[in-house]
């Protein structure tokens, strides 16, 4: 059975098999976040929400799930929506599905996942990182653990993350089990879940974060620690956003789908030539007119249907449109027979312009620049950095946006391993904060930006290094700014920059030194070098004194 855990009636019974390991990681993500959840007094948002006005942690309540599932949203670390607590997203996921296959949509949806995901020549869309300092052997290991959980993803079949990427701007919600091994020290797998199927509780006993499955749906039902589920959603906990990416193009492509329909049922009902023809029926009684004009109703009557998903036009059921219609009208006044043509007076199709001011109105929903639209214009574009646009500069940074959330499907359980290999990193609470993915990019425009600001940022630290200058005692020039003083002010470098700088710096001292590369790791890390000693450069010692062995 899937999980670590043979309760089947949520979180809040008694009984408890789950390993204390997996408990222990199902932390809130931070030391306090226990203490708060129990301490909190004040109803939030999400409580209210819910129906929820006291503390579980006080008192009973009659919905207890509720309450838990509240207490869990109000999760410092836990911004994120939950889809089991909208009744009407598995409705909305449905529409949503058919709406992205539309050709329009399509289009936009690959522009973005393309963008978003890009893989190198080894099919990696991204690398871990660590932004902070620590040991070179962790940061080692850091790559190692990555590597693997890239593989058990099956990510190393290149179409699949762009696949769960596109799917989670589609659908809004991602869910995954991390799956351990039977002693729980090692991830060897993840599974794919149905996000519906997931709320979020705690755990009375221990004031841990789990995940309930199909809660009251009998034997179905599972209980799961927080460190055995990956979620992520596209909008936020107590934010007016999207469910998810698409919804937000659906009012701006229905507009521009009725205007185009407008248009083709225009043409296609005044594309044919039309004739009107008046018979006189004489002395007939009017039930007898009816009868004549009922028949000729029926013979000519046409009903024209347009599919709206194949774009295909019948006529009468039939899938071919006449070139000329023909209308026989009774009339009783009339002596003779009057032929007459019927013309049909309309728009000018061929002005596009309303069609481009929808057309355009999707564009700006979907956030992408007009110019990955242009069909007319040159596919090329300036390598310059004065030729990135605003607009680019601007996806960009969405693009960013998109990646910081969705790469916790890695980033957790590479987390999570690190800990269980080494578990002082626990109490370290700057640890995951610092850990990252460095995501392989194809976007120029910004690194050619980046590039031309820090050559500027360069030339102006160094004219003000050298222009600026007073005199000394003994009427010397000297510098009146610290070059170190205006690289940090104006270099547009971060703390962690500098301390790399630092580190990369005394390194190279201490490898110059020749300190072994292990005593080079501890001196780093803070021990003291005065407890290392520097290997000796057996042929560099026997040159040192040239006259040693001389009488």
């Amino acid at each position: 059975m899937a999980g670590f855990t043979e309760r089947r009636k949520g979180p809040l019974t008694n009984t408890n098999p789950v390993r204390k390991l997996l408990k222990d990681l199902s932390n809130l993500g931070m030391a306090y976040d226990d203490m708060i959840l129990r301490n909190s007094r004040a109803v939030g948002f999400t409580e209210n929400q819910m129906g929820f006005t006291m503390n579980p942690m006080g008192g009973d309540n009659e919905d207890i799930y509720a309450a838990f599932a509240a207490l869990s949203l109000t999760d410092t670390s836990l911004k994120k929506n939950i889809s089991f607590f909208d009744k009407d997203y598995v409705r909305k996921r449905d529409q949503m599905r058919i709406f992205a296959v539309q050709d329009e949509i399509e289009e936009i949806l690959d522009v973005l996942s393309d963008e978003a995901v890009v893989f190198d020549e080894s099919n990696y869309m991204a690398y871990a990182s660590f932004h902070g300092q620590i040991a070179n052997g962790i940061e080692e290991e850091i790559n190692d653990v990555y590597n693997k959980i890239y593989q058990y993803f099956g990510f190393m079949d290149a179409i699949a993350p762009w696949n769960y990427f596109r799917k989670w701007l589609v659908d809004g919600f991602l869910a995954f089990e991390i799956i351990y091994n039977d002693k729980q020290t090692e991830i060897i797998g993840f599974k794919e879940l149905d996000p519906v199927s997931l709320m979020p509780a705690i755990d009375p006993e221990t004031g841990k974060k789990m995940w309930v499955q199909y809660q009251g749906q009998g034997i179905k039902e599972r209980n799961l620690w927080d460190s055995q589920i990956t979620y992520i959603s596209y909008s936020q906990v107590n934010s007016p956003q999207r469910v998810s990416y698409v919804e937000r193009l659906i009012r701006s492509f229905n507009l521009l789908r009725i205007m185009e329909n407008t248009r083709i049922i225009w043409a296609v009902s005044n594309a044919s030539f039309k004739t009107k023809f008046i018979i006189p029926v004489g002395g007939k009684s009017k039930t007898r007119a009816k009868q004549s004009l009922s028949s000729l109703m029926n013979n000519y009557r046409e009903l024209v249907d347009f599919n709206y998903d194949t774009g295909e036009i019948s006529t009468n059921g039939k899938p071919m449109i006449p070139f000329n219609k023909e209308y026989w009208l009774p009339s009783k006044d009339g002596e003779q027979p009057e032929i007459e043509t019927i013309g049909g007076d309309g728009p000018d199709l061929g002005d596009t312009e309303s069609l481009k001011y929808f057309a355009d109105r999707l564009k700006i929903a979907s956030k992408i620049p007009f110019s990955r639209f242009d069909r007319e214009g040159s596919s090329t574009y300036d390598m310059e950095a004065s030729g990135a646009l605003r607009d680019e500069i601007k996806f960009s940074k969405f693009i960013d946006r998109l990646r910081s959330i969705w790469q916790e499907i890695l980033i957790k359980p590479l987390y999570l391993q690190m800990i269980l290999n080494h578990p002082e990193l626990k109490d370290d609470v700057y640890f995951k904060s610092h850990l990252g993915l460095d995501f392989v990019k194809d976007n120029v425009f910004e690194e050619m930006k980046n590039m031309e600001l820090a050559t500027k940022r360069v030339d102006f630290i160094g004219n003000m290094k050298t222009q600026l200058s007073t005199m000394d005692a003994e009427m010397q020039e000297i510098p009146y700014f610290d070059l170190g003083f205006l690289i940090k002010r104006y270099g547009g470098f971060t703390r962690e920059d500098l301390r790399a700088n630092a580190r990369a710096k005394e390194r190279a001292e201490l490898e110059d030194q020749k300190y072994k590369e292990g005593d080079i790791e501890k001196i780093l890390m803070g021990m003291d070098k005065k407890k290392f000693e520097p290997e000796k450069d057996e042929e560099g010692a026997a040159d040192e004194d040239p006259l040693a062995g001389l009488g």
